[in-house]
């Protein structure tokens, strides 16, 4: 067997050391920096109690004003209809006025009559004074005189005040609207004998609203609002707002009467209709329900980490109660992203990498 010569072994030998060194320069990579982003799942803030409570409403004016006259009488003309569409200071109805303008032609009779009188006896008042001190009439003529023209002056007063209330009488047998608004009842007719004060005609006036009760455990902010959709108007729905929530609930329903304004009113809908009453729950109780584990903090105070772009920052929250694996907080957002969990091992201002999105029953 030949053995190869000591030189061609080591030409072998630096050879194979050359091809070493040249295929370990082509192949070497470099090293990427470590990272200093953290990977986090995160979770969307939605307020709780995210559906509608729907409660049965019923569209009613502001003000139900029943008209009447002041006086009583025989009605001889009422001119509006139901439905009718009135302005301030217009004339509903009117009583028959054949004995009240003949009280007021009697009533300025006697104030003309009176009025002479007074005149009269002021007149001859005015001759006896100083006749006394002539000897022409006694002290107790003059002072007889001018109490006369005292006593016919008061007179001259009340028939004068007989007429004014006369003439009041008559302008009362004239119902007119004292405000715009809706005839929504009529409740008497032509030739019908009315007392005074009883309701002839109903009124309607201010803005449309609906009526509706609601349990008295629900708590209504001053600004709270509500959809309000009509069955005999389906596919709209329009927005109302709270003006009155009685204070107490009916003794027997436990319900209080709450009144929404309507922001605009569908055309031709008549007062008395049915609505359905939408209030969001989010606008009554703006609380969130989140991840206990995105809580850090007890006893009532605690923050979570605020997404903001691919940084987080720390948010002060109030804890409301603990719900199983769930916190109630209040202080977030709607739409607000935050930390799921592990916000133990974060530091304000941090840059995040979401790892996804956990599902909360918010």
């Amino acid at each position: 067997m030949l053995h190869p010569s000591p030189f061609y072994a080591a030409v072998c030998r630096s050879a194979a050391l050359i091809a070493a060194v040249a295929i370990a320069g082509c192949s070497s990579p470099e090293v990427p920096a470590p990272s200093r982003a953290t990977l986090v799942d995160l979770v969307v803030v939605h307020r709780s109690g995210g559906q509608a409570s729907t409660l049965e409403g019923v569209l009613r004016p502001r003000r139900d004003i029943g008209l009447g006259f002041k006086v009583g009488g025989r009605i001889a003309i009422l001119t509006v209809q139901v439905g009718d569409h009135v302005r301030k200071g217009q004339v509903l109805a009117r009583l028959a006025q054949g004995e009240l303008d003949a009280a007021t032609r009697q009533a300025r009779a006697d104030l003309a009559a009176a009025a002479a009188e007074a005149a009269q006896a002021q007149d001859s008042a005015k001759r006896a004074q100083g006749l006394d001190a002539t000897g022409a009439l006694s002290s107790a003529d003059v002072k007889a005189r001018a109490l006369a023209a005292t006593v016919a002056a008061a007179r001259r007063d009340a028939a004068h005040s007989a007429l004014d209330r006369s003439r009041t009488m008559v302008a009362d047998t004239v119902l007119v609207a004292p405000e715009d608004g809706i005839v929504t009842d009529r409740l008497a007719e032509p030739g019908m004998v009315v007392d005074a004060g009883s309701v002839v005609v109903r009124l309607a006036a201010g803005d449309a609203e609906i009526e509706v009760k609601v349990p008295e455990t629900m708590r209504l902010s001053a600004n709270a609002t509500a959809d309000i959709s009509f069955p005999s108007r389906p596919g709209g729905v329009v927005q109302a707002r709270l003006r009155r929530l009685d204070p107490a609930a009916d003794s027997v329903s436990r319900l209080r009467t709450a009144r929404f304004v309507l922001l605009a009113r569908p055309a031709d809908l008549p007062f008395n209709s049915s609505a359905s009453v939408a209030i969001l729950s989010d606008r009554v109780n703006p609380h969130a329900r989140i991840p206990m584990a995105a809580v850090s903090g007890r006893g009532g105070r605690g923050h979570v980490w605020l997404v903001t772009g691919h940084t987080v920052h720390r948010k002060s929250i109030d804890i409301l109660e603990l719900r199983a694996d769930d916190a109630i907080v209040a202080g977030l957002e709607d739409g607000q992203r935050i930390v799921a969990s592990g916000g133990d091992t974060l530091s304000e201002g941090q840059t995040i990498v979401p790892a996804g999105y956990v599902q909360g029953s918010l």
